[in-house]
């Protein structure tokens, strides 16, 4: 992947991701200084159009970066995710004035979709305009960034009934953002629930057609949230299976010299090899959806996808645990943060379950949003 030429994601993992990673979910801090170094390698351009300064790219490559940034932080990963997944909505009907901003890396923004108790991924969050000016009220749960972002692509349900998308600034009147979000996984990636009682905006942060917002969710908005959080579970997994091969392979404490080397004892191996298949498995069906998203079932096939990889990345985890030992409790290991990130992972704005759910409706025949 590259976005300016050379690897830039390669240079900023080594010098600025890598660095700070373990701080980062130490300390539950947004990392600011990594995703301004993201900025300036023209990462959080990277899938908008070269005609406003970005990188040309689209969803491979993007799922190219996340997984390779959720190997060292997952925290960073969830955040650049959110952003990519809003940017494409925006390249759809943003004006090119804000997507020059977000290409030079100087805007960031995030995707406020899930909502507490909705059906499917329907937001029920009401859109009331007049005078020019529209309220919306909902509460959005798993916005990453909250309080961090320079804006939110949040979608609202309109008194027809259709769903529209706006563009809320991140100083929009009414919204409430919580001081500090003390999460168990993905520390730093800021991601809390955002109240709106009601938050105003113009009817110019409107995007696209006023109750036309159920195409842009169902064929942008969807499979690139799938896409992206199955490479955010897979590059964690990644990591667990890299650290639990360290760990059996590696050199052993002194104490455990009366014992069989781990790499002898076959329920060890056994578990690696687990760990290695469940990696693979969610490796190669991530590629084929990715591959196979403009194809008929092309949905189904990320649903499928982000299903699994967040199952298994669960799974992996705590096989990690398992073969590291008194290992994986260490925090200079790794192993314990990536255990708490793959869990939050498999939850987010589209949990695994959810996924689930809508790949049934789509195998019965029903309508996705019914």
């Amino acid at each position: 992947m590259t976005a300016r030429g050379g690897d830039p994601l390669g240079r900023v993992l080594r010098t600025v991701v890598e660095p700070r990673a373990r701080e980062t979910d130490d300390q539950g801090r947004f990392p600011r200084e990594t995703v301004a170094a993201l900025a300036e390698a023209g990462l959080l351009g990277l899938t908008l159009p070269s005609r406003c300064g970005g990188g040309g790219r689209g969803l491979v490559e993007a799922v190219d970066v996340i997984t390779r940034l959720a190997r060292a932080c997952g925290s960073t990963a969830a955040i650049l995710a959110s952003h990519y997944t809003a940017t494409a909505a925006l390249r759809r009907d943003a004006g090119p004035e804000l997507l020059r901003e977000v290409a030079a890396g100087r805007h960031l923004t995030s995707l406020a979709l899930a909502e507490p108790g909705n059906p499917g991924t329907i937001p029920t969050g009401r859109a009331d305009s007049a005078g020019g000016v529209t309220a919306l009220t909902a509460r959005k749960n798993w916005v990453t960034a909250a309080g961090e972002a320079d804006s939110y692509l949040w979608c609202g349900r309109e008194d027809d009934g259709g769903l529209s998308w706006w563009l809320v600034p991140s100083q929009a009147p009414g919204l409430c953002v919580p001081a500090h979000a003390d999460a168990v996984g993905l520390r730093g990636s800021a991601t809390a629930t955002l109240t709106a009682d009601p938050v105003r905006v113009p009817d110019s942060a409107l995007l696209g057609a006023r109750g036309g917002g159920a195409d842009p969710l169902v064929e942008i908005v969807l499979p690139w949230l799938c896409a992206l959080q199955a490479a955010l579970a897979l590059g964690l997994m990644q990591a667990v299976l890299a650290r639990g091969v360290a760990c059996v392979t590696g050199p052993q404490p002194s104490w455990s010299r009366w014992q069989d080397p781990p790499a002898e004892r076959p329920e060890v191996r056994a578990d690696l090899a687990r760990m290695r298949t469940k990696v693979d498995t969610a490796a190669l069906a991530l590629t084929d959806a990715v591959g196979s998203r403009w194809h008929a079932d092309g949905l189904e096939r990320l649903l499928q996808a982000r299903a699994l990889a967040g199952e298994h990345a669960v799974h992996v985890a705590e096989l990690g645990i398992k073969v590291c030992g008194q290992h994986a409790f260490r925090k200079d290991y790794g192993v314990e943060r990536r255990f708490r990130d793959a869990h939050t992972a498999a939850h987010g704005q589209l949990p695994a379950d959810r996924a689930l759910d809508h790949l049934a409706r789509l195998t019965c025949g029903r309508p996705l949003l019914g």
